[in-house]
């Protein structure tokens, strides 16, 4: 191979990674999923359904498996109930400064 020849495909790798890069499309599916999981018209077992809650799968199991430590600290807390809520604020309506 020549150095010329390599030197191309460096620069083609580089440029399809800019591309990749600017265009975001692992972005914009996950983003299209979301959206469509709250569409009400769409019919259960569709192609379109079954394409949603594939790509909504596949994100969950990238993130656990970028994020082992924190899904498995979610895993055990899934079902704790909410945290207590604190005492009302007190507002004291005071005068404001005279002139």
């Amino acid at each position: 191979m020549s150095p010329l020849t390599i030197a191309a495909a460096i620069l083609g790798l580089i440029a399809t990674g800019y591309g990749i890069g600017r265009l975001r499309p692992a972005r914009r599916v996950s983003d299209w999923a979301n959206w469509q999981k709250y569409d009400q018209t769409m019919r259960r077992h569709s192609a379109r359904w079954w394409t949603v809650w594939t790509v909504l799968a596949v994100e969950d199991l990238a993130w656990v498996a970028g994020h082992p430590a924190t899904a498995w600290q979610a895993w055990q807390h899934r079902n704790d109930p909410p945290p207590p809520r604190g005492p009302a604020m007190a507002i004291n309506q005071t005068k404001g400064p005279t002139t």
